[in-house]
């Protein structure tokens, strides 16, 4: 089998309502800018991958001429060639083994020898909010089948960010679990700067989120400021989650080998391929760390993350990215319908594996035009 194509599309799909991501103070939103890519072989296969961003030119400069010719299956050679493009365009191991669980006529948790075919789901919640409002979305989510919801917690003062939790712990009687991302490893543009978390500060948090049971505190401190996340870590009970902009193996080594963190989440789309992510996945279970991949930007890269879940021994999540007035299932993980398939929970609140081969996703071509750019 040969690759004789690499196809690249910059998609814009627009948003319901204006969205206020947590992690970008002050900026609003109204449509996920997104890279659709194809690889097509000579044998009537294509594998499907994607990304946040428009990154269509990247594809089609830096990656196309190197992946013609070239077999997919060979997908630890061909790694340096999407590292090396960009600042990295981990998406493509995802269309590679999309190829390779359809030969194989196997979905991909099932090909790499799986230890699960469900995992349990978290709702992850876009915007900072109100206590009144994420008190609703909280209700939102738990009649929806949902039994853990991850909380965006970074204001001025730990009292509002106490008040936030302890609306949604209210509200759901306490019988939902609660992660919470105070989104301090993110160095994305913003109109505003936010508020910039000291060891104190992040302390004071987690000794305040153990009171309460919270499942875990995520991205607490800067990204590299591995001293004071392991103070933290060795300081409190709480777990310690991060890793979802850490990139290339050397860094999931560091993060591991150090005790960084208690919970370590790449993703399939910003940290490496998913080739890598196995062999992280696998360190983590060495270390006995647990392994929670990050939602990885689409239904496309929310099925790698799934598959990932699948073959890890210990303790792990999937995060559904979802905030049902703005940041919809339809518009961000169907892509506005090109991606036909679903990922959702069950009345359990677990999510079955796919069992279609490779990734399992359903796309339809035909609604590419609608929302190339």
């Amino acid at each position: 089998m040969k690759i004789i194509d690499v196809k690249a599309d910059n998609l814009t799909i627009p948003y319901p309502g204006e969205v206020r991501p947590a992690w970008q103070p002050g900026l609003v939103v109204t449509s996920h800018n997104f890279t659709l890519v194809r690889i097509v072989t000579d044998e009537g296969i294509t594998g499907f991958a994607g990304t946040s961003g428009h990154a269509a030119g990247t594809v089609l400069g830096q990656v196309r001429p190197y992946l013609l010719g070239e077999d997919p299956f060979a997908t630890e050679r061909l790694a340096r060639i999407y590292r090396h493009a960009g600042s990295g365009l981990w998406c493509i191991d995802m269309a590679l083994w999309d190829i390779i669980g359809k030969a194989a006529n196997l979905p991909l948790y099932r090909l790499w020898g799986h230890y699960r075919n469900r995992v349990q789901a978290y709702a992850s919640a876009v915007e900072m909010g109100t206590p009144e409002d994420r008190a609703e979305l909280a209700l939102h989510y738990q009649a929806h089948g949902f039994n853990a919801m991850k909380l965006r917690l970074h204001n001025e003062r730990i009292a509002d960010d106490l008040e936030l939790i302890d609306a949604c712990i209210k509200a759901t009687e306490g019988k939902m679990g609660f992660m919470v991302d105070a989104n301090q490893a993110t160095n994305l543009p913003s109109p505003e700067r936010g508020v910039v978390w000291d060891y104190p500060r992040a302390l004071r948090t987690a000794r305040e989120l153990e009171a309460r049971s919270a499942l875990w505190l995520e991205e607490p401190l800067s990204r590299y400021d591995f001293d004071n996340l392991i103070r933290l870590r060795e300081a409190t009970e709480i777990a310690i989650s991060g890793g979802e902009k850490n990139m290339g193996l050397h860094e999931f080594r560091w993060l591991i080998e150090q005790g960084v963190y208690d919970i370590i989440q790449p993703d399939a789309a910003m940290s490496e391929g998913v080739s890598q992510l196995r062999k992280i996945a696998a360190m983590a279970e060495i270390y006995k760390r647990q392994f929670v991949p990050h939602h990885s930007m689409s239904g496309i890269g929310l099925a790698a993350a799934l598959h990932l879940c699948c073959i890890f021994p210990g303790t792990t999540w999937l995060e559904l990215m979802y905030e049902p007035k703005t940041r919809t299932i339809e518009c961000y993980q169907q892509l506005g319908g090109i991606i036909e398939s679903k990922i959702w929970i069950g009345p359990d609140g677990f999510v079955a594996a796919p069992e279609g081969p490779g990734l399992g996703v359903v796309i339809n071509e035909k609604r590419i035009e609608k929302y190339a750019v």
